[in-house]
């Protein structure tokens, strides 16, 4: 039986939910394959890392949102959110159907387990889900395959310090110059660093702590 949950009701602790499908269908949208490794899971990983969802939910560098996002939760560790995409390129809505699972590390959150109609009504991906068969190793092997996630990170030669980083218009931003504004950061700030990739560090960080991907402090 399910029960239709407010997604705004902080008391069942779900609205992040709908939150973290948007924030997966935007990273996929910004072809940012590595906010995608960190939000997905199981064979919508190896799919979503394919680009196996490229020319659904959006153009490069163009903001996707969710209009509005039932959510319907099936179990204590399983849900449902049907929502509609917007934006980034699109012309019509594109209808998404998420099926997440909770994160087995106590108060991170949920990872997205589908997001297709097909895996709502796939008996033996449900079964997955309720036992909590998505191996972290299956999910890191995953990863490993699809490396790197960042190819401008990766075509930067960072044991040279003089190597260019980028060129902007008041500065050469050099290998050396990325890894001091790294260094210059709390350590567990790294993550979020890496993820949003708002600086120079942040390519210092991706292409050289991998780690980081997969690290939820």
């Amino acid at each position: 039986m399910t029960m239709p949950i407010n997604r705004l009701d902080t008391a069942h602790h779900r609205g992040g939910i709908a939150a973290h499908v948007g924030l997966l269908i935007d990273a996929v949208a910004h072809r940012d394959r590595w906010r995608i490794a960190r939000r997905a899971t199981g064979a919508l990983l190896d799919e979503l890392l394919s680009g196996a969802y490229d020319d659904v939910y959006g153009e490069p560098g163009k903001d996707v949102g969710l209009d509005g996002a039932p959510v319907v939760m099936v179990d204590d560790g399983m849900a449902v959110v049907i929502a509609a995409a917007r934006g980034g390129g699109i012309e019509q809505p594109v209808p998404v159907c998420a099926l997440l699972i909770q994160s087995g590390i106590p108060g991170h959150g949920w990872l997205v387990g589908g997001l297709t109609q097909e895996h709502l009504v796939d008996n033996d991906f449900q079964r997955r889900v309720q036992h909590n068969e998505f191996a972290p190793d299956e999910d890191a092997a995953i990863i490993a395959g699809h490396m790197p996630l960042d190819e401008e990170a990766a075509s930067i030669d960072w044991n040279d310090d003089a190597a260019v980083v980028r060129r902007v218009p008041s500065a050469v931003i050099t290998v050396a110059d990325a890894r001091s504004e790294a260094e210059e950061m709390p350590r567990e700030q790294w993550v979020w660093e890496a993820d949003n990739r708002y600086s120079f560090a942040a390519l210092y960080l991706r292409a050289t702590h991998p780690e980081l991907v997969r690290e939820f402090p």
